[in-house]
């Protein structure tokens, strides 16, 4: 948000709701995923190998998202 449009937000919270309002709706789709991910697997102590590569290619999306 940031580096893209200059919008620093203090939490993840809001992010994905900031980004639609910018019409960035498959990023905010991802970010909502992977605080899916996040509450599920770590704070539900559940670890698992297919999640992990779906998080890295969100990673490189979001990268590639950036750059643009």
């Amino acid at each position: 948000m940031e580096s893209k449009y200059g919008k620093h937000l203090d939490t993840h919270v809001g992010l994905p709701r900031e980004l639609r309002k910018l019409g960035e709706n498959e990023i905010a789709i991802i970010f909502e995923t992977l605080d899916t991910f996040r509450a599920g697997r770590w704070y539900g102590s559940r670890g698992d190998g297919e999640v992990i590569k779906e998080c890295l290619e969100f990673i490189k999306k979001i990268e590639e998202w950036v750059k643009e």
